[in-house]
């Protein structure tokens, strides 16, 4: 009886040792922290690639909107708010224009539909690109014709841009463009973003007759 009371007794009082609860608490802890890093590790590739792809989407509706504006450039001159047609140019391009930080464009496009020219507009565009706080901006106007207190609305398509400048293809490259009322046969965009560096485009321009 003595012996069998002594082993129950013994075997009542085993357990963890304070040592030993202290090592799983530790262990326990570094696998969460390991699960914890790994979690993170998977959330943030998940958020990059979500930026990544929302940065190449909003590049390609940029791209798609610029080429549809100057595929569809129309020699046509412009009035300013004073009123003189004459000494205005199919294309303004140069430094500083339209408060742009670097270059900037102005020109008229077609293809802007109205249809039966029930909506009070022309059919024709006139916009304008420029850089602005590191924005690619786009200008457009209602009418190809200023009228005074007109303001043209702003679209921003790229954010991150750092340089913005045009090219001109006339038998070689010009970096301006003098003839006031010819287009060039072709233009070249050239911008650099901070995600994409460097980006160039070139699109062929068709000949036509002023539009006055």
């Amino acid at each position: 009886m003595r012996n069998s009371n002594f082993s129950f007794s013994s075997s009542l009082s085993k357990g963890f040792t304070l040592l030993e609860v202290l090592i799983a608490i530790a262990i326990f802890a570094m696998l969460s922290l390991t699960a914890y890093q790994v979690l993170q590790g998977v959330l943030r590739s998940g958020e990059i690639s979500k930026e990544h792809s929302e940065s190449l989407t909003q590049l390609q509706r940029a791209m798609l909107i610029i080429e549809q504006d100057f595929t569809q450039i129309v020699a046509r001159t412009s009035r300013d708010e004073s009123g003189e047609q004459d000494k205005l140019r199919v294309i303004t391009a140069g430094s500083s224009l339209f408060d742009s930080e670097d270059q900037g464009i102005e020109f008229n496009r077609l293809g802007w539909q109205n249809p039966l020219g029930l909506l009070p507009r022309s059919n024709i565009l006139r916009v304008r690109y420029r850089l602005q706080e590191g924005q690619l901006q786009r200008l457009y106007f209602l009418y190809p014709d200023l009228v005074a207190g007109q303001e043209p609305e702003v679209q921003v398509l790229l954010n991150n841009i750092e340089k913005l400048s045009f090219r001109f293809w006339n038998n070689g490259w010009q970096s301006t463009w003098e003839p006031e009322k010819k287009l060039p046969t072709g233009i070249e965009i050239n911008f650099t973003s901070k995600h994409y560096s460097e980006i160039r485009r070139v699109f062929l321009i068709s000949a036509g007759e002023v539009i006055q």
